[in-house]
């Protein structure tokens, strides 16, 4: 299964916020049997993403520092801030990017 990694400052709140919204649209998408997104603490993305090739994207409620974004494009990682899922500006934005991201990793056509 493919991840879209979430991550906040702790990882027990807003990124498990944005998590269960990027879930309800995968599943509305009728992709949540391919794709799940899951919420962790952002001091832990970078070793899970170089660690684990099922990432495919990353969700940072802000923009990645320097040093993760390194790590995101040398592992070919969509990365997307999540603001969009907590304001809800920009959020059919935000899931046409998650939308691709899972179609050029999974090569499912989605609708």
């Amino acid at each position: 299964m493919k991840i879209i990694l979430v991550c906040c400052g702790s990882g027990v709140a807003t990124s498990p916020q944005v998590a269960n919204k990027i879930n309800d649209f995968l599943a509305d998408k009728e992709l949540d049997d391919v794709v799940q997104a899951e919420p962790h603490p952002v001091e832990t993305a970078k070793s899970r993403i170089e660690t684990n090739p099922n990432i495919i994207v990353y969700v940072g409620i802000a923009p990645a520092d320097d040093d993760l974004r390194e790590t995101i494009e040398e592992n070919n990682v969509t990365e997307i801030v999540g603001v969009p899922w907590l304001t809800g500006i920009g959020e059919n934005e935000a899931n046409a990017k998650v939308l691709a991201a899972v179609e050029l990793a999974t090569q499912k056509p989605t609708q």
